[in-house]
């Protein structure tokens, strides 16, 4: 199984980043495949493949670090781009809270991975893809309409639970579904 742990967002977010996804999906631009609505999501860590007795280790290793973390609120804002504005090839929004929890949970469950043999992340930015740009068209235009959005706000996100995710891959796109949760 491919999986995955996450953080969920509301509906109301959702809905937003999917409007801020239809100024930026324009054929001129060239092309960017959006992320689907049901999609969404903060990626907490990418396992990869992995079979049950992985998949034990893992749940194991969420129930032995997720009580360290209690319920937040975090606001969704900001459009960014990996590498940046002038050569996205990734566009993404974010999560910000005022004591930097995403960051610190992000970190702490990388850590609690390691030691079951999966690889550091090297730097932790966390963030909600939107799309993946495959080509550009028209780089000025595409730069402008990031820059138009850059500053958005999605709304607020309770994050009181992680999810463990599996993802099928299909000549459409991914397909997700829950295997676990876990309550902060």
């Amino acid at each position: 199984m491919r999986a995955f742990l996450a953080i969920e967002l509301n509906d109301y977010v959702v809905d937003k980043l999917v409007k801020t996804q239809q100024k930026l999906d324009n054929p001129d631009f060239g092309k960017i495949k959006m992320v689907e609505k049901q999609n969404m999501h903060l990626t907490v860590k990418f396992f990869g493949d992995i079979d049950n007795r992985k998949l034990n280790q893992i749940t194991d290793s969420i129930n032995h670090i997720k009580d360290d973390f209690k319920p937040f609120t975090g606001k969704v804002v900001g459009i960014g781009a990996f590498a940046n504005f002038h050569n996205p090839r990734v566009i993404w929004t974010t999560l910000k809270d005022k004591q930097d929890m995403t960051t610190k949970l992000l970190k702490s469950f990388d850590m609690e991975f390691s030691n079951i043999g999966f690889k550091k992340e090297k730097s932790y930015k966390p963030h909600i893809t939107l799309g993946r740009v495959k080509n550009i068209k028209d780089k000025k235009m595409l730069y402008e309409a990031l820059e138009s959005v850059k500053r958005e706000y999605y709304g607020k996100v309770d994050v009181n639970k992680l999810v463990l995710k599996s993802s099928t891959l299909t000549p459409s796109g991914p397909i997700y579904e829950t295997v676990d949760e876990f309550k902060l």
